[in-house]
């Protein structure tokens, strides 16, 4: 049975766009029933809770946005309560700050503006809506949550999950990376585009673009075949330098955004590391990209640098592939070298 969410100094208010919400002060005893769902970032550390808490008492915290997922509430001169499952859409943080004072014996203040009749799907949009134009959330967060509506995204998000992949529990979906996590969401959505950049749009920069580009990929290929190519690509990284022992990603210069993408696109650009739709690594061609100097200072500054850097990298590695080669050297689709950004 889901608890009562009191509202008190509230009223019933319509926006310009004729919405109806409701406007007023969360009773301190009803935080603790608030909900949160998964398009939420996680919780961010104590020193900014803390600095919340200071906000609270000088009453500097703006109103935190609310969403519940019905339109039962009684109206008691004043005091709304809410019978319906209420989310947290804007303000997490601040409302785990007023928990905390709430335990240490202090009563904040916290108003809402509650929005009726809402749904998971609504609620994330205007998540993305408050947040990636008014405050600095992270592109991991807003990747994780179009899972929901782009099935290449939701096909890399469960390729995470799965322990028979290199990269599993070290790619961050976060706001904030973790110690053991590697490489970020967005750079993994980038891998993918430029594995199979010529297969379909897979080149873009842009999340945005990105995506839905990645999603026609999957299409044209099959999941099957996609989450296979994945798993080759990672794993052929990590017999080739290793995944599983690294402690700190500052040491690995092959997970690198910048190298990790060169590699891609050498593998999309060449038909030797292909059969028909499927990313297929040679043993011979694996111990040859092994033996590349990967902690040579030149390499590992173009693996940090962007533009033409990439472009001298991608030369080193494919001119390295092919050195001692008088026949079965790299067939390349193209002439022209196009590494995203």
């Amino acid at each position: 049975m889901t608890e009562s969410i009191k509202m008190s100094h509230a009223a019933l208010d319509e926006t310009p766009e004729k919405e109806v919400i409701l406007r007023g002060r969360i009773h301190p005893d009803s935080l603790r029933f608030l909900q949160v769902a998964d398009y939420q970032r996680e919780v961010l550390p104590l020193s900014t809770i803390n600095g919340l808490m200071e906000a609270f008492k000088t009453g500097s915290v703006p109103d935190i946005d609310l969403g519940m997922r019905g339109e039962r509430f009684l109206d008691r001169g004043g005091n709304f309560y809410l019978k319906d499952p209420v989310f947290i859409i804007d303000g997490l943080q601040r409302v785990t700050a007023a928990n905390m004072m709430l335990q240490d014996g202090s009563v904040p203040r916290i108003g809402a503006t509650v929005h009726f009749s809402t749904d998971e799907e609504w609620e994330r949009n205007r998540f993305k809506i408050l947040n990636a134009d008014m405050t600095k959330l992270s592109s991991n967060i807003l990747l994780r949550n179009m899972r929901h509506e782009i099935d290449a995204i939701n096909l890399l998000y469960r390729l995470c999950d799965d322990k028979a992949f290199a990269m599993y529990d070290r790619i961050n979906w976060e706001q904030r990376q973790k110690r053991h996590e590697l490489i970020s969401a967005v750079t993994l959505l980038k891998v993918a585009g430029a594995l199979h950049s010529h297969i379909g749009p897979g080149k873009s920069s842009r999340i945005k673009e990105l995506a839905p580009g990645v999603d026609k990929i999957v299409v044209r290929i099959g999941k099957n075949v996609f989450r296979d190519n994945m798993k080759t690509f990672f794993q052929t990284v990590d017999q080739c330098w290793g995944i599983q022992r690294v402690a700190y990603k500052e040491g690995a210069i092959y997970l690198r955004s910048g190298f990790l993408l060169v590699l891609a696109t050498i593998f999309s650009n060449h038909t030797d590391f292909w059969r028909e739709n499927r990313l297929f690594v040679e043993a011979q061609l694996i111990r040859k990209i092994q033996s590349f100097p990967i902690s040579d200072p030149s390499v590992v500054n173009l693996s940090s640098a962007t533009g033409k850097a990439r472009e001298l990298l991608y030369t080193l590695l494919v001119n390295h592939i092919n050195s001692g080669k008088r026949t079965r050297r790299l067939t390349s689709r193209t002439e022209v070298i196009e590494i995203p950004s």
